[in-house]
């Protein structure tokens, strides 16, 4: 794509990766050219967009995000052009940008991107995994045209794909696990804390003395050997094989896991296509 300022699309990928060095190997050009291009935008603008922070990683100033969520507005419409003029020559081409959070890569992506990339080939998919709220900002900043996250949606528009729950795991018994109680032989995944956190904001609910760990294999595998209970998303567990008890959570924290986009009329497209797919397979009882 030629029409985007070459100068802005090294801004927006500098602000994405938070280095020079980084940005340079993504776009295989040299550091210095990366640093001249930031300067001449600074100086086009006449604003500074970056500050380097102690560990020297580049920092997006309060004007600099600003004109980032607009930059990626514009590359989301330059987007939405050539796929535009693509679909009038009967050709799909482009780029796909979808937020998802694990559980969903798992079960509904890895079914529907091998089916896509048979039926679009010229199409590239950009995939970023993160936790629900991450997923959630991503679209609602124009990182991504669409994502997958669980409720609620701050305002955007959504899809019903799947019904979660969080349960209580241990080793040997069901336990009735009550968040608001004591907390302190809890293990939790990254992505379990993130939900509940967020399902369950302004209630009295204190994890500061829960044991956090990155991926649900690791929690199920600490419960496993004895080191305390756990609370989990129902759909994660059941992905994982283990041999633990399923017990109840009080709060009751019960979600949707669905489809997000700012306007589904308004998607490229071939994102377009992306979501007609996923809604058509991304229903596990099919």
């Amino acid at each position: 794509m030629i029409m985007l300022n070459n100068n802005l699309h090294i801004f927006i990928i500098t602000a994405e990766t938070g280095s020079l060095t980084e940005t340079a190997k993504k776009l295989y050009i040299s550091q210095p050219a990366v640093s001249q291009a930031i300067k001449k935008l600074e100086e086009e603008l006449n604003v500074k967009l970056f500050i380097r922070n102690k560990r020297s990683s580049l920092i997006l100033t309060d004007v600099g995000r600003e004109i980032f969520a607009l930059a990626e507005q514009m590359r989301t419409l330059e987007n939405k052009l050539y796929q535009r003029a693509y679909e009038e020559n009967q050709m799909l081409k482009g780029v796909v940008r979808i937020a998802s959070v694990p559980l969903a890569t798992s079960l509904i992506l890895s079914r529907v991107m091998p089916v896509f990339r048979r039926q679009f080939p010229d199409v590239k998919i950009e995939l970023f995994e993160s936790d629900p709220l991450s997923v959630k900002n991503m679209v609602l900043n124009y990182q991504a045209d669409i994502g997958i996250s669980t409720s609620p949606y701050l305002g955007l528009a959504y899809k019903v794909l799947l019904k979660d729950r969080i349960v209580s795991i241990n080793r040997n018994v069901p336990v009735k696990l009550d968040l608001a109680s004591d907390t302190s032989d809890l293990v939790l995944c990254q992505v379990a804390y993130e939900s509940i956190t967020e399902q369950l904001k302004g209630k009295n609910i204190d994890l500061t003395h829960a044991i956090i760990v990155k991926a649900a294999s690791t929690q199920i595998n600490l419960i496993a050997g004895g080191n305390g209970i756990g609370a989990i998303s129902e759909l994660m567990l059941s992905s994982i094989p283990n041999s633990l008890v399923i017990g109840k959570v009080e709060p009751k924290i019960e979600m949707d896991i669905s489809l997000i986009a700012h306007n589904f009329d308004e998607l490229s497209v071939a994102a377009k296509q992306m979501t007609e797919m996923i809604l058509e397979r991304g229903n596990l009882n099919q």
